[in-house]
């Protein structure tokens, strides 16, 4: 291994590393791409979050700035500053919206050679004064990146910047092994009754854009039409006790089991029948290349850079944004035919294997870090 001198130092910047797509990638780059050529540092602005474990545990080193009092206050923005200062890396590359903000004006203050974004979603109604400083803030920045050419072009219009100054990196999954000890503490939770029905399974934050109040409404017209299933739902989130009191009101709480952050996503997609993504915007959702790898037949919204993905009714089935009805009818199509799911499944598996992998991913990490530096200012 090269000396830590010789080596590109690479500070990636995130809210924290609770359970997401996006914080999964970050782990992803910081222990997948050659220790031989670069050396990764994490620096999370709120908390920690579980992922961080396995960051260190990884020998990735981890910092925190943490919540007090505010990343918006100039004493938290400070620490942050002099962070950066102290780990000097060669290259700070920052992931989602507040990262994106603070994380470049931070690194640009102190002079980073290189500076890198990714866009990971699709953010509208951002604040006029945000725009603004991006705006600045795109001119100052060595490579934008987004998960898709969906993200690209809404990027590009936001920003007012060429689509062609923004490289496209779709984010690439691993095969998860799940846990047989895991599997069956899962099929423990969903009780007897609820292992044997099909399961309907989504794995997202608990956010009102990932649209599970559209997957609850459609499970309930399930159930009228006489077609059982449990509904799992794996992730956390501000929206849980509305989603909670939804189940509660539309007679579903002995159907829909709430699991909370699961690491282990590979259990969850080992017990279910079928993975729903009924999300109202999206830009490349990683839980959607995993279900899929995994060979699991997966229904999701026609929306972000899904559809660059998922051909319907040839690797998957796609269906409108907030439209229970359609939901409920390509749910009910692959619980009542299971052979339009075995078939859907493999054909998804072997799109992510030619397009999606996790080391098509770093490689063009790789290659964007090494043309980056070559050519830092």
């Amino acid at each position: 291994m090269r000396s830590p001198e010789s080596r590109v130092r690479v500070l990636h910047v995130i809210t924290s590393l609770t359970v997401g797509g996006a914080e999964r990638l970050v782990v992803s780059a910081a222990r997948g791409l050659s220790p031989d050529r670069f050396d990764h540092q994490i620096c999370c602005l709120s908390e920690r979050g579980p992922l961080a474990d396995e960051a260190a545990a990884a020998g990735i080193p981890v910092f925190c700035i943490g919540t007090f009092p505010g990343l918006s206050h100039p004493v938290a923005f400070a620490r942050l500053l002099a962070l950066i200062r102290r780990a000097r890396p060669r290259v700070v590359h920052t992931h989602l919206q507040a990262a994106n903000l603070y994380g470049r004006l931070a690194a640009w203050l102190a002079q980073v050679p290189v500076l890198i974004a990714t866009e990971h979603n699709v953010y509208v109604g951002k604040p006029r004064r945000y725009v603004v400083v991006e705006r600045w803030l795109a001119r100052e920045t060595d490579v934008l990146i987004a998960v898709s050419e969906n993200v690209r072009r809404f990027l590009a219009e936001q920003l007012g910047v060429p689509p062609a100054t923004i490289r496209v990196v779709r984010n690439g999954a691993a095969a998860v092994a799940p846990s047989s000890a895991r599997i069956a503490e899962l099929r423990a939770r969903l009780g007897p009754t609820g292992a044997r029905r099909p399961v309907v399974a989504t794995v997202a934050s608990l956010t009102a854009k990932k649209g599970h109040a559209f997957l609850f409404e459609a499970v309930a017209r399930l159930r009228a039409q006489n077609i059982a299933c449990t509904l799992v739902l794996a992730g956390d989130g501000p929206e849980r006790q509305r989603l909670q009191a939804t189940a509660e009101r539309l007679g579903l709480t002995e159907f829909v089991h709430f699991l909370g952050s699961v690491p282990d996503v590979g259990s969850v997609l080992a017990v279910a029948d079928v993975i729903v993504l009924p999300s109202v915007v999206e830009g490349l959702p990683l839980a959607l290349l995993e279900a899929m790898l995994a060979g699991k037949p997966v229904v999701a919204t026609a929306v972000g850079g899904i559809p660059e993905v998922i051909v319907s009714g040839d690797n998957g089935l796609l269906v409108p944004p907030c439209d229970e009805a359609a939901l409920t009818d390509a749910i009910a199509r692959v619980l009542q035919s299971p052979e339009v799911g075995e078939r859907i499944g493999t054909r998804g598996r072997c799109t992510v294997q030619q397009h999606f992998t996790e080391a098509a991913y770093l490689r063009s990490l790789e290659a964007i870090y090494t043309e980056a530096v070559q050519h830092a200012r």
